[in-house]
C-alpha cells in the first residue's frame, strides 16, 4: 500500500503539475489577447485623430503614438500566435485556434499596412488618409469579434484544463485517502491493536510488580517494627532483670536488717513488761496513765516485732503460716493509728467511714496491714502538692456480696498511669519509686482469694479498693497458705 501511495505521488508529479504548469501560462495568454484589443481600438483612434488634426506638431504626435502602438501590437500579435518563452505564452495550436487565426489575419494584416503608410507617408494626401483610416475602421470592426473569439477559446481551454485538473487531483486525493483508510484498517489497527496488548501486559506486570514492591516494603516495614519492638522488649527486660538483682540484694539485706531490729525491739518489749512489774510491786497507788503509756510501748514493740517477722517471711519463700480470722475495721483503725505520725506530719486529715456489719476475714492480719499502709503512704504522697486545707484521705469498709470491701480515696492529682498498668511491677509514677509497692499489694490480696483495682471514674484524686471474702466464703474453700507475694 505504501508502493501504491508512492506511484500515485509520481503520478500528481507525472499529470498534475504539467496541468498546472499549463494552466499558470493561460492567464498572460488570456490578458494579453484582452490587451490586443485595447491596442486595435488605440490604433483606430490615433488613425481617426491623424485624420481630422491639421496642427503639424499635433500630427506628428498622433503619428508617434501611431507607430508605438502598432510595434506594441504586432508583437504581441506574434507572441500570441507563435508562442514566447520569455512571457509565458504557449503556442495556440488547435483546430478552432486556427481556424480564428486564419479569420484574424487578413483584417490583421490590412490594418498593419494601413498603419505603416500612415505611419510612413507624412505628406499623404487628405483623400488617400481617409481612405487608409477607413481601412482602419472597416478592419477593426472586423478584428474585434473575432480576437474576442479568441479571448474566449483561451477561456474555455483554460476551465477545460482545470476541470481536468480538479478531476485529476480529487481522483489520486481519493485513491491516497482510500489507501491510508485501508493502511489504517489492515495494517496500522493490528498494530495499534498490538501495541495496546503490548501496553496492557506491561503495564499489568508493572502493576504485579508494585504489588510485590509494596508487599516487600511492608514486610521489611513490619519486620523493622518486630525487630523495634522486640529490641524494646529486651532493652526492658534487662532493665527489669537488672532491677530485680538489685531487688534480690534488698531482699537479703532487708533480712539481716530485720534480724538485727528484732532482738532491740525484744528487749523494749521486755522492758515494759519489767516497768509494769515494778510498779505493781512497789505497792504504791497505781499510776493509770503510765501503766497504759507502757503498755501502749509494749503491744507496739511487739507489733514491730511481728511486723519484721513477716518481712523476714517475704524473704524466705519455705516459711509458711496459716491465716486467722480477723475483723478488717479493727485492722484499719490500727493502721490509722500506726501511720498517725506521718499523717500529723504531712498535714494530712485521715476520715474512717467504718461499716457497721459484721466485717471477719479470714487473713493475715500484718499482711493486710502492710497493704493498707502502703495505700496510705501513697495517699500521702499524692497529696504532698496540694493545699493543706486539701489533704484529706477517706477510708471506707463496706460489705457486699459475701465480700468485705475496703476503699482508700485522696484528692490529689489523680492517676497518671492506666488504671490496668497500675499493678505492673516496676510501674511507677515517683521519682524515687521502685515500682513494686502496688504489685506487693496484688500478690497479698489476690492470695487471700480477693480482688484489688483502681477506680478511674473518680473525677478528682484517686480510689484504690480491695476486696476480701468473708469468713463463711472463705470456710467453704478451706485454709490458704498465704505468704507466697509473687503470682
Amino acid at each position: 500500500m505504501l508502493l501504491a501511495v508512492a506511484a500515485l505521488v509520481v503520478a500528481d508529479q507525472v499529470i498534475v503539475q504539467p496541468l498546472l504548469v499549463r494552466m499558470n501560462s493561460y492567464a498572460p495568454a488570456i490578458n494579453l489577447a484582452g490587451r490586443q484589443r485595447m491596442l486595435s481600438q488605440r490604433l483606430t483612434k490615433a488613425a481617426l485623430a491623424l485624420e481630422v488634426c491639421s496642427d503639424e506638431t499635433s500630427r506628428e504626435r498622433y503619428r508617434e503614438e501611431l507607430r508605438t502602438t502598432l510595434a506594441q501590437w504586432s508583437s504581441a500579435h506574434d507572441a500570441l500566435r507563435q508562442g514566447d518563452g520569455q512571457l509565458g505564452l504557449p503556442k495556440l495550436d488547435s483546430p478552432q485556434f486556427n481556424a480564428a487565426w486564419i479569420e484574424l489575419e487578413p483584417h490583421f494584416a490590412a490594418m498593419v499596412a494601413a498603419g505603416n503608410k500612415l505611419v510612413g507617408q507624412t505628406n499623404l494626401p487628405a483623400n488617400d488618409t481617409a481612405a487608409t483610416v477607413s481601412i482602419f475602421v472597416e478592419h477593426e470592426a472586423a478584428f474585434l469579434p473575432v480576437m474576442e473569439r479568441i479571448v474566449a477559446l483561451l477561456q474555455q481551454d483554460a476551465d477545460r484544463q482545470a476541470a481536468r485538473l480538479r478531476v485529476a487531483a480529487l481522483s489520486i486525493a481519493a485513491t491516497i485517502i482510500a489507501l491510508l483508510l485501508g493502511l489504517g484498517w489492515y495494517v496500522v489497527r493490528p498494530a495499534n491493536r498490538a501495541i495496546r496488548g503490548q501496553i496492557d501486559r506491561l503495564e499489568s506486570q508493572v502493576a504485579n510488580r508494585t504489588r510485590q514492591l509494596a508487599l516487600a516494603n511492608e514486610s521489611l516495614r513490619q519486620e523493622m517494627v518486630e525487630r523495634q519492638e522486640a529490641e524494646s522488649k529486651n532493652r526492658a527486660l534487662a532493665a527489669q532483670l537488672a532491677h530485680a538483682a538489685r531487688i534480690s540484694t534488698m531482699g537479703q539485706f532487708t533480712a539481716a536488717l530485720a534480724h538485727e531490729i528484732n532482738q532491740p525491739l525484744a528487749a523494749i518489749a521486755n522492758d515494759a513488761a519489767t516497768c509494769e512489774l515494778d510498779l505493781a510491786n512497789t505497792g504504791a497507788m497505781p499510776n493509770d496513765k503510765l501503766l497504759g503509756q507502757i503498755e501502749h510501748i509494749r503491744q507496739a514493740a511487739l507489733r514491730a516485732g511481728q511486723i519484721v517477722h513477716r518481712i523476714r517471711n517475704f524473704v524466705r519463700p519455705d516459711l509458711q503460716s496459716l491465716a486467722v480470722e480477723a475483723d478488717l475495721n479493727a485492722l484499719v483503725q490500727e493502721v490509722v493509728e500506726l501511720c498517725q505520725f506521718e499523717a500529723q506530719r504531712d498535714e494530712v486529715q485521715i476520715a474512717l467511714q467504718l461499716t457497721a456489719h459484721r466485717s471477719v476475714v479470714l487473713a493475715d492480719p500484718i499482711q493486710i496491714q502492710q497493704v493498707l499502709v502502703n495505700l496510705l503512704q501513697n495517699a500521702f504522697h499524692a497529696l504532698r502538692e496540694r493545699p493543706c486545707e486539701e489533704r484529706r484521705v477517706h477510708i471506707q469498709t463496706s460489705v457486699t456480696d459475701g465480700s468485705a470491701v475496703v476503699a482508700v480515696r485522696d484528692w490529689g492529682p489523680g492517676l497518671a498511669v492506666d488504671p490496668d498498668q497500675l499493678f505492673t511491677p516496676f510501674t511507677t509514677t515517683k521519682p524515687d519509686g521502685l515500682g513494686i509497692g502496688l504489685s506487693i499489694c496484688r500478690s497479698i490480696i489476690e492470695s487471700h482469694g480477693g480482688q484489688i483495682w483502681a477506680d478511674s471514674a473518680i473525677v478528682c484524686g484517686a480510689m484504690i479498693s480491695f476486696s476480701l471474702p468473708l469468713v463463711a466464703e472463705q470456710d467453704a474453700k478451706g485454709s490458704k497458705q498465704l505468704d507466697c507475694v509473687c503470682r
